[in-house]
């Protein structure tokens, strides 16, 4: 007979502890009291809009210096890895593998047919932030990203007057999107819930009185898209997916 291993959930908030990161900005957390969950709410609450010892932007980063002297390097730099791809698992909503490694190659490709070398991390943060979900998310209609997954799974998005029930759609410059009349009271509810907080990127125009959605600006070439160099090692992911 052969075992068979059970796959036991486990729920967001313990993956968060683990990571020691607020990765998904929840709410949430600051409210816990348990002593387990102190550490991470102590380091959310620097992050928070609303609190007085406001940290949210990562100026440098102390550890980066340190050297230790009797530790297994590689050891550590697995572990580090396996930590950085939990953290961007959680932060794009668990994304399949298959899918990563796809757009990790096509994104090395770009930057090799480019004539002026452009650093291949700039294309694969373009395919990351231009799929339909994460412009949802980040422009606060939603407040997450299985949120809007949701709603253009039931067709209730639509881009340029068309229907989209792709989650994976990338949207370009010149793309207008909006949302169909039955899904503005689950909208006007993720928005009186959400901090609008971090600010939308400012490749996107949006109307909150309208539920429109205008890309204005080419997202490669913003360097303010959600602050992911404060989340995400983006080098070491794509390192890791790399084929």
């Amino acid at each position: 007979m052969i075992n068979k291993k059970l796959y036991r959930y486990k729920p967001v908030y313990k993956k968060l502890a683990s990571l020691k990161k607020n990765v998904q900005n929840r709410k949430k957390i600051l409210n816990f009291r348990n002593q387990k969950w102190q550490f991470l709410v102590a380091k959310s609450t620097k992050m928070s809009k609303t609190s007085k010892t406001n940290c949210y932007y990562k100026f440098y980063d102390q550890n980066i210096y340190y050297t230790p002297k009797f530790n297994n390097f590689f050891s550590k730099n697995y572990k580090q890895n396996l930590l950085t791809k939990r953290g961007f698992n959680l932060f794009y909503g668990s994304l399949r593998e298959k899918y990563l490694k796809s757009i990790v190659s096509r994104s090395f490709l770009k930057s090799n047919q480019t004539k002026n070398r452009i650093n291949s991390k700039l294309f694969f943060k373009e395919f990351l932030e231009s799929r339909l979900d994460v412009i949802l998310y980040r422009s606060h209609f939603t407040l997450s990203i299985r949120n809007a997954r949701q709603l253009i799974n039931h067709g209730q998005v639509y881009v340029n007057k068309k229907c989209v029930q792709d989650a994976s759609f990338l949207v370009k410059k010149g793309d207008l999107i909006t949302f169909s009349l039955k899904s503005h009271k689950i909208i006007e509810y993720y928005l009186v819930n959400s901090d609008l907080w971090p600010l939308p990127p400012k490749y996107l125009q949006i109307s909150y009185k309208v539920f429109q959605i205008s890309v204005i600006d080419d997202i490669k070439l913003a360097n303010d898209s959600t602050n992911l160099s404060m989340w995400l090692n983006l080098n070491s992911v794509m390192q890791s997916y790399k084929n």
